[in-house]
């Protein structure tokens, strides 16, 4: 009787053993190692803002050993331990390649509603041998509301004459989620000098919104002589204030004409060949009259006198309701201007 039960207790411990064999040894047949590596570069940047974008370098190689490896089909999913909502998406390009190859980039891109924080990047590889993993993490940073300034055309003409003036165009773009209205002004004018050239923009204030860089034109006038009447030789002569040589040059040539009609033959041919010269002269005398009636007109200094003949460089910045400078104020934004 003991005999028996210890007979069937054997051979039940034995139908166990197999069975736990056959089932630890079923799964892995067939299988082998994974004839690849895969690795990556750090994301370049690793940290942006809010929009911005970052990229990778995936690097496949053979598993050591194997002298042929087959296509791997690469994908990534991004996570983050503190929100599921806009969360950056991630592009590998291409989405399969074969090893060894170092070249196959990742992108990821965030969204201008991506919260900051850390965000993990779990990259895959798989092909028929098996599958391989990676990590990578990208800092999302809040982004820095401000703006810049710029000169997107330099003073046209460059070069002036005192009393004569030039424009530019200066360009305030936002930065991140940017926006204000942004008073212009030149902050100095070297060298320092009297009646030197002064600035004025249009418009000002420059109203900065809905992330489009906004626009001003700059004007800078520089202070001439006061208005001047042209001369002939070295006395002035306007029609309208002395309009007696205009009389008395064609009252004679009436007298001309006159005379003339009663002439015949050579006579006649005389007066009609110096009634051609008393027209000619008279319209010789005129020219300097109609230049006389023009005049020069230029922005009269305080002081009365003429800008300084120099090459001037203005200092240009800006201040918004808040009281905040461009980002870029420190290094100095510039524009230059010859008077002649």
């Amino acid at each position: 009787m003991l005999n028996a039960r210890r007979s069937v207790q054997a051979l039940i411990f034995g139908l166990l053993v197999t069975v736990f064999s056959s089932s630890s040894v079923c799964p892995a047949f067939g299988q082998g190692p994974v004839d690849f590596t895969l690795g990556a570069t750090p994301l370049q940047p690793q940290e942006v803002e809010p929009g911005g974008t970052s990229t990778a370098i995936v690097d496949l190689q053979l598993a050591t050993g194997i002298t042929q490896g087959s296509p791997v089909s690469l994908s990534c999913v991004v996570t983050s331990t503190q929100t599921t909502e806009n969360l950056p998406a991630c592009t590998p390009s291409p989405v399969t390649a074969t090893p060894p190859a170092d070249g196959p980039s990742l992108t990821v891109a965030t969204e201008s509603a991506t919260a900051a924080g850390l965000y993990t990047i779990t990259v895959t590889g798989s092909n028929s041998s098996g599958s391989q993993t990676l990590s990578l993490n990208l800092n999302v940073v809040p982004s820095t509301s401000d703006y810049t300034l710029s000169v997107t055309r330099a003073p046209d003409p460059n070069n002036v004459t005192a009393g004569h003036g030039a424009q530019a165009t200066v360009t305030l773009t936002p930065i991140g989620s940017y926006q204000g209205n942004v008073t212009l002004s030149c902050l100095s004018i070297t060298p320092v000098v009297l009646d030197s050239p002064v600035c004025s923009f249009s418009p000002s204030p420059a109203v900065v919104a809905g992330g489009v860089p906004a626009t001003s034109v700059l004007t800078i006038t520089t202070f001439g002589p006061s208005n001047t009447v042209a001369k002939l030789g070295n006395h002035r002569w306007n029609p309208r204030r002395d309009p007696k040589m205009f009389y008395a040059l064609f009252l004679a040539v009436p007298g001309l004409l006159v005379v003339g009609a009663g002439a015949t033959g050579k006579p006649r041919r005389k007066l009609l060949g110096l009634l051609g010269l008393v027209a000619v002269a008279g319209g010789l005398l005129l020219l300097p009259a109609c230049n006389a009636t023009s005049s020069t007109s230029s922005p009269t200094s305080p002081t009365g006198q003429v800008t300084p003949k120099n090459t001037y460089t203005f200092t240009l910045s800006g201040v918004d309701q808040t009281g905040g400078a461009p980002s870029n104020g420190t290094t100095g934004v510039t524009v230059t201007l010859t008077v002649d």
